[in-house]
């Protein structure tokens, strides 16, 4: 048993890998993104429905998580691509013999388990492969193991992704255990897409393209970029900005995919914005503080959040908190923190301890010279990093500024009110 086992999760595994980059390119760069970002909007909330995940002990309420039918990843895949332009195949494995434990039940029983790789393939874009997995003993087990398959396939490409970064929420339930109200979608989670055409204005054709509006350039996309920017905070878009583009800001940035991609990873960190607002409503600001302290923060705020790993840390901290079941399973049972991951280079802070007014007047000194430099920046078209490193005089750096302690707040005062006096 074992002996077959191994060999169906070797011959699943090696399914599942992603394919290679198709190097005969379709589109054109500017196609590709507007195409991924036709592909990463969200679906029409008439497509969202709810699966009851908990309940309370006395099943009068229970957390739910929103998810899409299968069908309305295909509808989206055949808008863009039509019924030609994309196929998907599936390998199916059953595997024997796990044994199984049952909430409520004391006793094990021994089941198989059927597992589905779904490899989809878009023409010009590549391909990516999703498994998905059900007890055999489910008389629909072939049918949810495929779905669950192709939808991890799809978000491989971004499309349904954002589903896996919708908290549960919870919900009172009618005596069948469903919902008895429909939970409200944050407005992040909308479609903002309009029939007939794209964010941008004009005419879409089958491929979701515009044909008759304005052309997209680096200027809508970067506009975008400082809007999505000053959501996150300063520390989250700069330690973003450096990743991915190899910048300080955007400002600096001029290949519009390089853009587009800050982008869509900008966009993701708002939700973990909308994440960690959320947690902190329900255990506090003071605990928030806290938490930030233990995990070396210089303050409170959400400028004070180094990167997305540390954003992570404190989401998850906060949400075990405030008594929720972390982000830990997916939509489709995975395991992982979507869009949350450590970036390469990243490393820990030494601890050290403030009193937290201290931490927090630094917070307060450092955002409001950051919105006076960035102000100035504007004015005067030059880098924001210039704009501090000339108004510090020496004192600090911009590329240190993360890193000041508050015996630096006199000198990042001075500097702000050195700021405050361009005009």
């Amino acid at each position: 048993m074992e002996t077959t086992t191994a060999q169906a999760e070797t011959a699943i595994a090696a399914s599942a890998q992603p394919q290679p980059y198709n190097p005969a390119l379709k589109y054109s760069g500017e196609q590709v993104v507007r195409l991924v970002a036709a592909l990463e909007e969200p679906f029409d909330p008439r497509e969202i429905k709810w699966r009851v995940t908990n309940t309370t002990s006395d099943r009068r309420r229970g957390q739910v998580i929103a998810y899409a039918d299968p069908r309305a990843y295909t509808d989206r895949l055949n808008a863009l691509f039509t019924v030609r332009g994309w196929t998907r195949e599936y390998s199916i494995q059953v595997i024997q013999n796990f044994e199984r434990m049952e909430r409520g039940n004391a006793g094990a029983r021994i089941s198989g388990k059927i597992v589905v790789a779904c490899k989809l393939t878009i023409d010009g874009f590549g391909a990516h492969s999703g498994l998905g997995e059900e007890w055999a003993d489910n008389e629909n087990a072939a049918t949810a193991a495929e779905a669950q398959a192709f939808k991890r396939a799809c978000s491989c490409f971004g499309l349904g992704r954002y589903l896996y970064d919708l908290a549960g929420i919870w919900v009172d339930l009618d005596e069948k255990k469903q919902p008895l109200s429909r939970p409200k979608l944050p407005e992040w989670a909308l479609s903002k897409r309009k029939s007939g055409g794209s964010q941008l204005g004009g005419r879409t054709n089958q491929n979701g393209l515009q044909t008759g509006g304005p052309a997209l350039d680096g200027a809508a996309i970067r506009q975008h970029v400082r809007s999505l920017s000053g959501q996150v905070g300063f520390s989250l878009a700069r330690s973003l900005s450096i990743a991915i583009a190899g910048a300080e800001t955007a400002e600096e940035v001029e290949d519009v995919s390089v853009l587009a991609t800050l982008a869509a990873k900008l966009e993701d960190t708002v939700r973990g914005v909308e994440r960690l607002r959320a947690a902190t409503a329900v255990v506090g600001q003071a605990k928030c503080a806290e938490i930030c302290r233990t995990l070396n923060f210089p303050g409170d705020s959400l400028d004070d959040v180094p990167d997305r790993a540390g954003l992570r840390q404190l989401i998850e901290a906060l949400e075990k908190e405030a008594g929720a079941t972390p982000m830990r399973q997916d939509r489709d049972g995975a395991v992982g923190a979507p869009g949350l991951s450590q970036s390469a280079g990243e490393t820990e802070q030494p601890a050290q301890t403030f009193a937290p007014r201290e931490m927090r007047n630094l917070g307060e000194a450092r955002g409001k010279l950051l919105r006076e430099a960035q102000r100035v920046a504007r004015l005067k078209g030059l880098k924001l990093a210039e704009v501090i490193d000339r108004a510090a005089r020496g004192a600090f750096r911009f590329a240190d500024l993360q890193r000041l302690m508050p015996d630096a707040v006199p000198a990042i005062q001075a500097a702000t009110q050195i700021l405050q006096r361009v005009a």
